[in-house]
């Protein structure tokens, strides 16, 4: 989806004409004078080069190569099957290729609208060239280190694919500029860029859709607190009005009593207006109590929080309790039972004794339910604990349904309210205020999940007052924090101490190809101080400085054990409002790591074996350091013990201590035994520690002296990737002599349980049996592709001519697969079979003709016949010469295109390249393009031809006549007559 051309058709049909103009004038200047008038044009032509300003941004597109002659001129339509197993490697150099060259054009694009946008005059196009000819260290500064003078990373791995050599030649840094180039063009498709722009704005639409639910969330509980406040205010004023009505009633009542001038049933019988309305001092009291809005705010919020608890457990009245008050009630409870048997007296009656029997089981089945109901009361408390602690809607229903079961809460039979513990209360409330919210937390999580589908990244946990940031990644299996830190800069002629692990100067901490100040500033305005203050203020975007002009290096640093950690957590500064913040996160952090290794530091050392784990040992092994020399004599005694081989390897290594070390270690012995992990770690010193004694039984007494503990040496390492080891010293000679196996490549050295054997990718898939995906890519698995595209071309080609070389009688064709069949292993026999192939496709599709056997002939004939004062003619090159040239690569097309395609080939020059590049190539993707190249020919020729084969209306009459069963018949007319002996 990238488009590789511009913009638009427009833009690129000029930019093109511009482009070809512009290299014609490039290939021009770079042709070699041969005279010293051509050596004058030439200079010439350079000083014009100097100040003639280019005229367009389309780079000088590179030679074609290899890989390009095989593969067919039109754009892929995905899905193709030109990318498989066994292309892939010369498929994707050719991509990259492409690639960089359209992000040559993008860079020279900026270039340009930087200088216009700056009102600067074009550059020239000498300067246009060089810029080109460093393109790799500005496109990719960061793989742009150069190999040599000529040559770097990025140029030479496309190159190296593009010639059709193997991708395993390549080394790590090559491989991960190729893997660089594919991700960053992969990031600039349009299907790429849509997904990112969908991610976004589904991430915008989520946050505009969390800030509704939090305004409409706010909103309501707005609206709540106010109807709450209200119904509080109404609540008071009633319970004022009641108390008044209630004072009032009795007041009448006692003076009903005294005066005798009503009845107390009469005094009784008044209802509220009557009592207000008895006399005009009591409605004159009536009317001064206190109306709604009177109320003080803390009464009304003593009594809004009071009708909050009730509204979260929905009942009329609540009580709360405490632990301690629920149990006193329990007992209270159980008394009262006792009391009720004692009041019964003795059982006289049949009725008696069955109310008797009855408490006595309410009583049984109480004093059993309390044997158990303080250890479920105790796990209770701890689930409403948690449940409060997390906040969602389930978990708080899950416990306050556990502890209504283990009675912490419960119904009022005296006043229809319910009782509760504290504990219970505040759960119910935080339950209420999470069910208000659960749109809210949705919004949340939906809003998470699009943040985490935009972003895979891993972002740092902050940064201190140095700018430093600080990283820790989830899939890190030693759990370390890693620090991303800027070099401090220092002038080399400085006296000041370069030792430092910070200190660089600014050549070393640059990467890349510097920018160009002319594209910024004027070259008169550079030296002014507007100008220098310009340059430094953009150069700050590379380094805090504003020395650096490229991007910078960064040092990276981990801290791999937690105690390292918490020192690091303990000298921020929390006054700083960043540390303060990055000081949190790594508290939490710190936690996070705690739980998950359950309070041990995955990372400490290995300070003893395993049997010395006693104070004895832990005091004795923290007063003997670790010596940094003198191992020789222990070392070599060590050495008797290892094979002869191995031994022959070490003959000129007196000491372990400095030397590489490859450890090997299974993670999973009982699941994965032949599955092993490696890693490289450098010795750092010994000590000579007492061996373990395994032997002896605990608690076994022994009446004969202990013999004196033996003492065996231990090697300190230093692992590459943090951390610390110790090992023994068998362990240490196997190390050794394993890591200088790996690094020289020492013959018969594998490692087969390497875990890069059995690893199967989780993005790619291999479109085949999986036990064919390690050998997909071997001159076997060609030789498959080759019978089985031969088995599919062979029988439209065939009935298409009237001579037939290859199979029937021949026995060309069964002697092909027979070799293939028996060296089908080796790349020289496929090699072969492929040459064979395209002979044999080439003969059944009739050659080249008669017209171009006579265009052959005709220079032989003029120059062996000619008249002798003709001039004379100049013989053109062959197909190998025309290979080998660059300006006549640009001319070479290996496909059959158009309409009249009448054999194989357009031509016998493309016959001659196509053999020659298949007889140089060393590698089985270069042959898998040959084959699909001539497949492809072989399919356009049967497609715009006919068949020579007619059969007439009455076939089976005139096979019968002649002979021909049907079993011949329905073998000829099978697509293949021969099978996979694969």
């Amino acid at each position: 989806d990238m488009n590789l051309e511009g913009d638009s058709d427009e833009e690129s049909e000029s930019d093109d004409d511009e482009g070809s103009d512009n290299e014609d004038e490039y290939a021009d200047q770079a042709d070699t004078p041969d005279s010293p008038s051509k050596q004058a044009c030439s200079v010439t032509l350079k000083e014009n080069d100097e100040i003639t300003p280019v005229t367009t941004f389309v780079p000088m597109k590179p030679v074609p190569s290899v890989v390009d002659l095989l593969l067919p001129p039109a754009k892929i339509v995905v899905p193709s099957e030109l990318v498989h197993a066994l292309t892939w490697p010369p498929v994707i150099g050719a991509t990259s290729c492409r690639i960089f060259q359209w992000y040559k054009r993008r860079r020279n694009e900026v270039d340009d609208s930087i200088r216009e946008f700056r009102e600067l005059k074009p550059m020239s196009v000498a300067e246009r060239r060089r810029r080109e000819t460093a393109a790799s260290m500005r496109i990719l500064s960061e793989c742009g280190d150069p190999l040599d003078g000529n040559t770097n990373h990025v140029e030479s791995a496309i190159n190296h694919l593009c010639d059709g050599k193997g991708y395993l030649d390549l080394n790590a840094v090559q491989r991960l500029c190729i893997l660089r180039i594919l991700i960053e063009a992969a990031y600039d498709t349009n299907h790429v860029q849509q997904s990112i722009e969908d991610n976004f704005k589904a991430r915008i639409n989520a946050v505009k859709a969390l800030d509704a639910e939090e305004r409409r969330a706010k909103k309501a509980a707005r609206e709540q607190l106010a109807s709450i406040e209200s119904a509080a205010r109404e609540r008071l004023a009633n319970e004022a009005r009641e108390a008044f009505i209630e004072k009032k009633r009795q007041e009448i009542i006692e003076d009903a009593k005294d005066t005798q001038e009503y009845s107390v049933e009469f005094a009784e019988s008044l209802n509220e207006d009557d009592i207000i309305d008895f006399d005009d001092d009591t409605k004159t009291e009536y009317e001064a109590l206190p109306t709604p809005e009177s109320f003080n705010k803390g009464e009304v919020n003593a009594v809004v929080k009071m009708i909050q608890e009730e509204t979260a457990f929905g009942a009329k009245r609540l009580i709360v309790l405490t632990l301690k008050e629920i149990e006193k009630t329990d007992e209270d409870y159980l008394k009262s039972l006792e009391e009720e048997i004692e009041s019964y007296g003795e059982a006289n009656s049949r009725e008696t004794s069955a109310k008797i029997d009855r408490v006595r089981q309410k009583i049984t089945k109480f004093t059993d339910q309390m044997q158990t109901l303080p250890q479920e009361r105790s796990a209770a408390i701890e689930a409403l604990k948690d449940a409060i602690e997390d906040g969602t809607v389930r978990t708080l229903r899950a416990a306050i349904k556990q502890a209504k079961l283990a009675g912490l809460s419960g119904d009022n039979d005296v006043d229809g309210g319910v009782w509760a513990l504290d504990l219970v209360r505040d759960a119910s409330l935080e339950l209420k205020d999470a069910e208000s919210r659960k749109r809210v937390t949705e919004a949340q999580k939906d809003l998470v999940a699009k943040r985490n589908k935009c972003f895979i990244r891993t972002e740092p946990l902050g940064r201190d007052r140095y700018h430093s940031s600080f990283v820790h990644f989830d899939h890190d299996k030693r759990s370390r924090v890693w620090a991303e830190r800027d070099y401090i800069l220092h002038n080399e002629e400085s006296d000041q101490a370069k030792e430092g692990v910070l200190l660089k100067s600014a050549q070393a901490a640059s990467i890349g190809a510097e920018d160009k100040y002319n594209d910024f500033v004027n070259v008169d305005d550079r030296d002014q101080p507007y100008g220098k203050q310009f340059l430094s203020f953009a150069n700050q975007e590379y380094h805090h400085t504003g020395k650096l002009s490229t991007l910078a290096r960064h040092h990276w640093s981990c801290y791999t054990t937690d105690r390292s950690l918490r020192v690091l957590v303990k000298n921020l500064d929390g006054k700083c409002p960043k540390e303060n913040a990055l000081k949190e996160v790594l508290k939490e952090t710190l936690e996070i790591l705690a739980l998950s290794t359950g309070g041990v530091d995955v990372n400490a050392s290995h300070t003893a074996p395993e049997g010395d784990a006693g104070p004895d040992a832990e005091a004795m092994s923290s007063k003997v350091d670790f010596r940094p020399s003198g191992d020789e004599e222990v070392f070599s005694e060590e050495k008797k013990n290892a094979s002869k081989d191995d031994i022959d390897i070490l003959k000129d290594t007196s000491s372990a201590i400095g030397r590489r070390i490859r450890l090997r270690r299974i993670p999973d012995p009982d699941r994965a035994p032949d599955v092993a992990e490696y890693s490289m770690a450098t010795i750092t010193g010994w000590k000579m520690e007492d061996a373990p004694q395994g032997d002896a039984q605990e608690g076994e007494a022994s009446e004969e002296p202990s013999p004196p503990k033996a003492s065996v040496p231990i090697w300190r390492l230093g692992l590459d990737d943090g951390g610390e080891l110790h090992v023994s010293g068998k362990e240490a000679v196997e190390g050794i002599v394993r890591a200088i196996k790996w690094s020289t490549e020492h013959p018969g050295y594998v490692e087969h349980d390497a875990p890069f054997l059995s690893y199967r990718n989780g993005i790619g898939r291999f479109c085949g049996r999986a036990v064919e995906a390690p050998s997909s890519l071997t001159p076997q698995a060609f030789a498959k592709q080759l019978i089985k595209r031969e088995q599919d071309l062979y029988m439209p080609l065939k009935n298409r001519t009237f001579e037939n070389n290859w199979g029937g009688k021949a026995g060309a064709r069964q002697v092909w697969v027979s070799s293939l069949k028996e060296c089908g292993h080796t790349f020289d026999a496929v090699r072969e079979g492929l040459l064979t192939l395209e002979n044999a496709f080439f003969e059944l599709s009739g050659g080249f003709g008669s017209v171009e056997e006579k265009k052959v002939d005709e220079p032989a004939n003029q120059s062996n016949g000619g008249a002798h004062d003709a001039p004379a003619v100049v013989a053109p090159l062959s197909g190998k010469d025309l290979l080998y040239d660059h300006n006549s690569r640009f001319d070479i097309e290996l496909e059959s295109l158009g309409n009249d395609v009448k054999g194989l080939w357009n031509n016998s020059d493309a016959r001659e390249i196509f053999q020659e590049i298949i007889s140089v190539s060393t590698t089985v993707s270069i042959l898998a393009l040959g084959l699909d190249l001539i497949c492809r020919n072989a399919q356009a020729y049967i497609n715009r031809t006919k068949s020579s084969v007619v059969q007439p209306a009455n076939t089976e009459q005139i096979s019968d006549g002649y002979g021909v069963g049907t079993r011949r018949r329905a073998a000829m007319q099978r697509p293949g007559a021969y099978s996979d002996f694969f």
